[in-house]
């Protein structure tokens, strides 16, 4: 029990940092009020747990919320498989009818496959018909390869899924980041570094302590 909290707290503190950064001078990125920001009455993060958790990844990329993820194809991740370990509750199975309250040991991976698998499906589609794509779309391709790392396309993907899955226009600091990615992944000799750099960067915003607290 001690571990999960601090594991909560750990998360909490890693969301708050990032909220504290100073925001940059980009003229492309979202201005920032510069005066005094009023704290919150509040001010606790709470896990979105496994329905919203589910609904908000299914909308951000425009995924069917029951296909989202599955294990063996079957059974969902977030609302069957594993709802205990997001912090809901399963009467029906173990005789479960009240949440822990806090995220166990295993809640960190569940989050990440979820994601991935999310991540996977929203590329694999727009990549089998670009006309249709709905966050990478327009990204030019030399071959297997980005056309360009650093072109403004790949930029407004960054854009697109920052703003579509946390609400937000990106951080100057965030745009160079995942360009990076993208820099990284096609020197480590990938078969299909645009595909590769597609999936870590939906999965990297998407998974995000950012985007799996409120």
């Amino acid at each position: 029990m001690l571990l999960n909290k601090v594991k909560l707290l750990i998360s909490a503190s890693i969301l708050a940092a990032a909220c504290t950064t100073e925001p940059p001078a980009d003229p492309t990125v979202m201005p920032v009020p510069t005066g005094p920001i009023a704290k919150s009455a509040r001010g606790n993060l709470r896990f979105k747990g496994p329905e919203r958790l589910n609904a908000d990844f299914a909308a951000a990329l425009e995924l069917k919320p029951e296909a989202l993820c599955t294990e063996l194809g079957l059974y969902p991740c977030a609302n069957a498989v594993h709802i205990v370990a997001l912090g809901g509750v399963d009467p029906y199975g173990p005789g479960l009818y009240e949440a822990a309250g806090v995220t166990a040991s295993a809640t960190p991976l569940v989050v990440d496959r979820i994601a991935w698998s999310a991540c996977t499906q929203r590329v694999t589609a727009d990549l089998a018909d670009p006309n249709t794509a709905v966050i990478f779309k327009g990204v030019p391709l030399n071959g297997s390869k980005l056309a360009s790392v650093d072109g403004e396309e790949v930029r407004g993907v960054i854009g697109l899924l920052t703003q579509r899955i946390l609400l937000r226009n990106p951080y100057s600091t965030e745009l160079t980041r995942y360009v990076k990615l993208a820099q990284d992944i096609e020197a480590t000799g990938n078969a299909e570094p645009a595909r590769a750099w597609m999936q870590s960067v939906c999965f990297s915003v998407l998974s995000s302590a950012e985007s799996v607290f409120y």
